[in-house]
């Protein structure tokens, strides 16, 4: 089905799926560049709050543990003086460093009346993925400091992950919320919500090393570049094919 119009000298024509099709796949980049730039200021505002945050004094987390708001727990700084069970610890699966897989060790360490699940970095782990790797974990009392993570998104996995039925254990993913009496029960003290993830300077960090964002804000905004160059490059296209402005723009007769 064909279309014609004009307005002035403009000659507008052309097939009217043609130009449905073109509509949509032009909204649908826009809205992908909109979608960037919104990813843009959320990591700008993650980024943000991390450093507002690191600049406030450590407290231990039986002190947090007081705060109703749940939405301060995280990337606050926690300090305390911890006691460490070398058998205690979860080992997390799948977890890559740069190109090389392994796990986290993910300890539980007390805290007063409480454990708390420490991150301690990442482990290299049996490119076989026939053993896992012995974890030496100190027995006894240290300085534990750190901040405390709150994922932003539950975990997604094909089948839920059942909560270990012993220390240590490996897992595929975490979910303190639903683990948390089975844990309690595992340790003997109630355990806290949420992970911290160690000092990557203290003696007890493993490879340590924590990213605030996994992808930067001004990567967002150089996609966001891209998805807006192609939309512009699409409607650029459609008018030249749709329109004798080129003819307009030569001074030439319309054909």
């Amino acid at each position: 089905m064909q279309f014609n119009g004009s307005i002035g000298r403009l000659e507008i024509k052309g097939d009217v799926r043609a130009c449905v099709a073109g509509t949509v796949l032009f909204a649908l980049l826009l809205n992908l560049g909109f979608w960037q730039l919104g990813r843009a200021d959320e990591k700008n505002l993650l980024q943000m709050r991390w450093e507002a945050r690191s600049a406030l004094p450590a407290v231990t987390p039986s002190a947090l543990l007081q705060t109703s708001d749940v939405t301060q727990y995280a990337d606050r700084r926690v300090r305390w003086q911890g006691v460490l069970d070398p058998e205690a610890y979860l080992l997390l699966d799948n977890r890559l460093h740069r190109g090389r897989v392994g796990y986290h060790v993910i300890a539980l360490i007390e805290a007063g009346d409480g454990s708390v699940p420490v991150n301690l970095g990442w482990l290299a782990g049996d490119p076989s993925r026939r053993t896992v790797p012995v974890v030496n974990v100190m027995d006894g009392a240290a300085l534990i400091e750190g901040q405390v993570y709150v994922p932003s998104a539950k975990p997604i996995m094909m089948v839920e992950q059942p909560p270990p039925d012993r220390l240590p254990s490996t897992v595929q993913t975490l979910y303190w919320d639903q683990w948390f009496d089975t844990l309690a029960s595992l340790t003997g003290k109630s355990v806290f919500p949420y992970e911290v993830r160690i000092d990557p300077a203290s003696p007890l960090a493993l490879v340590a090393e924590w990213p605030v964002v996994n992808q930067s804000s001004a990567k967002h905004m150089g996609y966001a570049v891209q998805w807006f160059a192609m939309a512009a490059v699409l409607l650029l296209i459609g008018v030249l094919l749709m329109s004798n402005i080129r003819e307009i723009v030569a001074g030439r007769p319309s054909s």
